[in-house]
């Protein structure tokens, strides 16, 4: 932080204390528990069952959200959180799925609990439907992630590992934007864009190998040695086999969704029967009301 950065900071804290609207400042509209605990990411105050404030959104939260580059490029949730969960010191390295829990808690705590949604009913002909999900359930039914996250590869070694951040998720998601650009913007299969097609999916396999690595958290070896070197353990990684790369890819993508696969139970409107739908919690339209 630059010293005009904290200066700055001072002299808000100075005003917040002499303002006497301080009182009649936004307050808390609920507490929530994150799926990790909060063990990768540094929390500030917390009620007695651990659970952390999340306060409503503010206008410019709100405008903030209807921007699509913040949006692409995370800055828009980042901000957001920021703002609504100051208590969440690091949310750049917040995993996934603690993301998605808060912005559930905080799209409740701004409009309510209930979520307006378009589905395509099973026993339905007509396209999609309005079906209302009850956001409060989704929170009472968060799972805890384990404490420990592990996989034994073929070599007897043992693989640590945790969800990704959001920071990992973001720079996936920009990658695949990137390749999904550069290929509609192909017309012909030229040499030079066949060399531009190997480009990608080198980038694509090098940026998978780098978020696979950070989201390992130590190997165990046989004898009991602990690795934790990020050097060491990508030189490591770079050398299994592809049968043990997809079984850590797996446990990750779990503990990805573990907390926050939102699958609910809806009714058809049109023949009244049940089915179950997975609810898509997309930041780009989550916070629009109807």
């Amino acid at each position: 932080m630059t010293t005009e950065e904290t200066v700055q900071n001072k002299q808000n804290k100075e005003n917040k204390e002499q303002n006497p609207l301080k009182k009649f400042y936004r307050a808390p509209k609920l507490y929530v528990s994150l799926p990790s605990g909060g063990r990768f990411n540094n929390i500030g105050e917390k009620a007695a069952n651990g659970e952390i404030p999340v306060y409503a959104m503010t206008a410019k939260d709100e405008i903030i959200m209807r921007n699509p580059d913040a949006l692409l490029n995370g800055d828009a949730v980042i901000r957001v959180i920021k703002s609504c969960v100051p208590d969440v010191m690091d949310v750049r390295n917040l995993p996934v799925c603690d993301v998605d829990i808060l912005l559930i808690a905080i799209r409740m705590a701004t409009h309510g609990s209930v979520l307006q949604t378009k589905l395509k009913s099973p026993y339905g002909a007509r396209n999609t439907e309005e079906y209302e999900v009850n956001l409060e359930g989704i929170i009472e039914d968060v799972q805890k992630l384990p404490e420990e996250s592990s996989v034994i590869l073929k070599n007897s070694c043992t693989i640590y590992v945790k969800p990704f951040s959001y920071t990992i998720q973001t720079r996936l998601n920009l990658m695949a934007y990137d390749q999904a650009k550069a290929l509609r913007n192909v017309t012909d299969i030229t040499s030079e864009s066949a060399k531009q097609f190997t480009a990608l999916f080198t980038q694509l396999a090098d940026t998978n190998m780098d978020v696979l690595v950070q989201s390992v958290e130590k190997v165990t070896t046989p004898d009991g040695t602990v690795v934790t070197d990020k050097k060491q353990i990508a030189e490591f990684m770079d050398s299994i086999e592809s049968t043990d790369h997809t079984k850590i890819d797996k446990i990750i993508e779990s503990l990805n969704k573990a907390s926050t696969t939102v699958t609910r139970k809806f009714k058809c409107k049109e023949t009244g029967s049940e089915f179950d739908s997975e609810v898509k919690l997309d930041p780009s339209d989550f916070f629009v009301t109807t």
